[in-house]
């Protein structure tokens, strides 16, 4: 029996899309998720035998040099354990391009650097007693064949755990870049576990014998993709494969949604906003439905912004309630002037395209006559 710690994904080097200082922290906390995993790796409770990292450990083909030095520095300290490390390059640290790090930093690269263009097999280890042939693949553009989803794997060998490793997508043809990989084929070939990667959500299927698994990207990179948060971890040689997950410490991304339509009032609204909101987590808070009260997104920003890491406030509602609407066009003010033209225009519109853009204006008019926006993102 021997074990193993799932990478793929950790996307070294990325910056996200926030605003200073929160991205410089996150930039920072992301470029130490491998440190935090060679720790992991490191723990003698753990029992890790290897680490395979199925692709984009790096956001580009070019990393920073002090990012490089520092992977090498980490990946070392395994080697120097005595646990064996496999690297494959993926789609966006691509090892095709002559400047790729894959092809500067080959001769120092600490353990195994997969560089075969096909399905191959590359190694066959000894990891706490037991036989493991590994099965691997770098997508070379120009030199791996892609023609649909790859189909020709070298088949499971009789003795030992066959493990494959791949970056790439199952099932689902992206395009070539994505490496699209032929489940029924994989199947076929009869390996124990398949370690992927591409697909940041993570996920589990099983094939034939063996089971495929996305390990999922570790820290995330924005809203619309927040990574998993934890390790993965597979027990392998003693029986099927076991896939167990453990907590990482990185800082989460949080999407909430909020109906306003259940509130009368904008304290109401913030009193709720606070009980959703995680202190130690970067967090968009998503409003819909419909406003029946003066709602103050300024305002909200400034009293409920230092509650967490990074908060953003997305304006997904359809506008304030009729009833409200009504008593500012009664307004004898140029606010009031404005509702009515704009309650004209709607009664008239063409079709939906048009009154949603006329609703869109009658809420960024509104809010300009209240001064703006300000920080809030509509």
């Amino acid at each position: 029996m021997f074990r193993v710690l799932h990478l793929a994904d950790l996307h070294l080097g990325y910056r996200p899309d926030l605003p200073a200082p929160v991205q410089e922290e996150v930039y920072r906390e992301r470029n130490g998720v491998l440190q935090a995993a060679v720790d992991l790796a490191l723990d003698p409770r753990l029992g890790i035998n290897l680490v395979l990292i199925a692709g984009d450990l790096y956001d580009n083909h070019r990393p920073e040099a002090s990012l490089v030095e520092e992977t090498i520095r980490e990946l070392g300290r395994l080697e120097a354990a005595g646990i064996q490390v496999i690297t494959v390059p993926g789609n966006h640290d691509e090892i095709t391009y002559n400047d790729s790090v894959y092809r500067r930093e080959a001769n120092r690269w600490p353990g195994l650097l997969v560089t075969e263009p096909m399905p191959a097999k590359v190694a066959t280890l000894r990891l706490n007693g037991d036989t493991c042939h590994l099965v691997a693949m770098a997508y070379t553009g120009g030199v791996t064949r892609v023609d649909g989803p790859l189909k020709a794997f070298p088949p499971a060998e009789g003795e030992g755990v066959n493990l494959a490793v791949f970056h790439g997508s199952l099932d689902w043809d992206g395009g070539e870049r994505s490496l699209p990989l032929d489940g029924e084929a994989l199947s076929a070939a009869g390996y124990d576990y398949i370690a992927l990667g591409h697909i940041h959500r993570g996920g589990q299927r099983q094939l034939g014998r063996g089971l495929a698994c996305y390990a999922g990207m570790v820290a995330g990179k924005g809203f619309a993709d927040p990574g998993v948060g934890s390790w993965t971890i597979v027990t392998l040689g003693d029986g099927p494969a076991r896939v167990e997950q453990v907590a990482a410490a990185v800082r989460p991304w949080r999407v909430v949604d909020v109906d306003v339509t259940a509130f009368h009032a904008s304290e109401e609204l913030e009193a709720a906003i606070r009980e959703l909101i995680d202190p130690g987590a970067l967090v968009q808070v998503r409003l819909a439905g419909s406003i029946a009260f003066d709602l103050d997104l300024e305002g909200l920003q400034a009293r409920l912004g230092h509650l967490c890491s990074y908060l953003d406030l997305v304006n997904d509602t359809e506008g304030w309630a009729p009833e409200l609407l009504e008593s500012f066009a009664a307004e004898p003010t140029i606010r009031g002037l404005f509702v009515r033209r704009l309650q004209e225009k709607l009664a008239g519109a063409a079709g939906p395209g048009e009154a949603a853009v006329i609703r869109r204006a009658l809420w960024r008019g509104l809010l300009a006559l209240k001064g703006g926006c300000g920080p809030c993102r509509l």
